[in-house]
């Protein structure tokens, strides 16, 4: 009966078992792409490896996975809903490009403003109206110092003119 039981949990497990998938990305603060006539190049920074390297005519290949260069994160607007909408900065900590997302429960005004740790205003980096949906747009930070910088949302709702503000802390490394 025992050995029957033991069979029976060993043959049903990969059944149950929800194991960890390995996707190829990695959350880095940099990276970038070249090609040219002999082939092409990406890499991150800040990516650590402990595989094999290899090097041949000034080439060096680390094994690794690559972020993908591509904006499609509002799948993480889902999971910062405050009372009024949600707002995400990513990637954070940032070097050239960082870009923000934005949801909202109904029609008004953004504007998106960049402070520094004094919290003076280094630049508005977005005003516009809002009529609904996800929206994500990326921003340059590459003038910017490296440091601690805060990205306020502020929101002014249509309806009744109520405004509601949202800040994420973001991180420009140099």
């Amino acid at each position: 009966m025992k050995k029957t039981c033991l069979i029976f949990c060993v043959l049903a497990a990969p059944f149950f078992m929800k194991a960890q998938m390995l996707t190829p990305t990695v959350i880095s603060s940099t990276g970038g792409f070249s090609s040219n006539a002999n082939g092409s190049l990406s890499y991150t920074v800040g990516e650590m490896t402990m595989v094999q390297t290899f090097s041949a005519n000034g080439n060096i290949l680390t094994q690794g996975f690559q972020q993908p260069t591509d904006t499609n994160f509002l799948g993480l607007l889902d999971l910062t809903q405050s009372d009024f909408g949600s707002f995400v900065v990513y990637p954070n900590p940032a070097v050239d490009i960082t870009s923000f997302g934005f949801q909202l429960p109904e029609a008004g005004r953004v504007s998106i403003s960049l402070y520094n740790d004094l919290g003076q205003k280094v630049s508005d980096v977005y005003n516009s109206n809002y009529e609904n949906g996800k929206t994500v747009q990326q921003t340059d930070v590459s003038r910017f110092a490296s440091g601690i910088y805060f990205m306020t949302m502020t929101f002014t709702a249509a309806k009744d003119q109520q405004t509601h503000i949202i800040t994420q802390k973001l991180q420009i490394l140099k």
